[in-house]
């Protein structure tokens, strides 16, 4: 697993995708922020690498192979 640090975006780089969408929020704003992607963004990556790539999503329809 990577390094919390690499998965969550600094303060900088949160400010600045938030001015890209017209939004000036202030750095309490961005420091919950920051605290909520330290909390979630690990474990999806934990998810991620606990679900295999060969599953489909649930529900996902597929085609019966021997049809074709």
């Amino acid at each position: 697993m990577e390094p919390e640090s690499s998965l969550v975006p600094s303060l900088d780089e949160l400010r600045a995708l938030a001015r890209a969408q017209g939004v000036e929020p202030t750095d309490a704003d961005l420091e919950g922020v920051l605290g909520f992607l330290r909390t979630v963004l690990p474990s999806l990556r934990e998810l991620e690498e606990a679900t295999q790539r060969d599953v489909p999503p649930a529900g996902m329809y597929l085609p019966d192979p021997e049809a074709t």
